[in-house]
């Protein structure tokens, strides 16, 4: 009889052992399933605000790209002109200076900062995940192009024409911050001397570069917009799901 209680014991307590561990799996279950939903949830929140972010950025590329289109124009109009396919005008003057522009993209990194601080990049699904990363890599490679551009203008091209061609700082320069700048100047009006321009050389590798120059970051901007639009894409559809 001692026997046959302690064999009911011993099932009583295998008995107890198990319902205990299936208690704990359910409750950590449970605990997965709340933190997932957690995990979703905050990730649906900094989507909120990456989406916001992209289109701060994208406002800002549209305004970068039309001014890179309208410099990589200035330094084609420029080159047209040395080569005599167009005759030297007014316009030289306001195409010259307008190269000086540096450029720069200042992305809205909030989201993805806290998305990186989170931890939340591997919870992503494959394809918003490679679409974001591939977006913040791209970024960098644009500066990158952005700082190459930028120091030659300010290490070859500004040095070069405000040393050699001064004259373009008057009046008559159509860049619209010259031209009011210099407006009530009495002085007398001087033209780009034809002969220095047409030789020039060390000018003709400036704008054949400066022409290289914007014409790479059209295309990274570009780019970027296109890449944005595609995480932006995969935002509505997840959040259509």
């Amino acid at each position: 009889m001692s026997e046959n209680k302690t064999g009911k014991y011993l099932k009583y307590a295998i008995g107890e052992i198990i319902l205990v561990v299936i208690g704990i799996l359910i409750a950590l279950q449970i605990n997965n399933w709340n933190e997932q939903i957690k995990l979703n949830k905050d990730i649906d929140d900094h989507l909120v605000i990456l989406k916001e972010n992209l289109l701060e950025d994208q406002l800002q590329l549209q305004i970068l790209k039309q001014n890179i289109t309208t410099r990589k124009l200035a330094a084609d109009s420029a080159m047209f002109q040395m080569m005599t396919i167009t005759s030297l005008d007014s316009q030289l003057k306001k195409y010259l200076i307008q190269l000086y522009q540096e450029f720069k993209f200042s992305p809205n990194t909030n989201a993805i900062e806290t998305i990186n601080q989170s931890n939340e990049i591997p919870a992503l699904n494959n394809e918003l995940r490679t679409a974001i990363l591939d977006y913040y890599s791209l970024i960098e490679r644009t500066k990158e192009r952005e700082h190459i551009s930028n120091s030659q203008i300010q290490t070859k091209y500004e040095p070069y024409l405000n040393e050699n061609y001064p004259t373009i700082f008057q009046k008559n320069n159509e860049f619209e911050f010259l031209a009011t700048y210099y407006k009530d100047d009495p002085r007398p009006i001087s033209t780009i001397d034809r002969d220095q321009f047409l030789n020039d050389k060390i000018l003709e590798t400036l704008l054949v570069s400066r022409y290289y120059q914007c014409n790479a970051l059209e295309k990274f901007y570009e780019d970027l917009i296109i890449s944005s639009d595609k995480i932006l894409s995969i935002i509505k559809e997840r959040k259509s799901k």
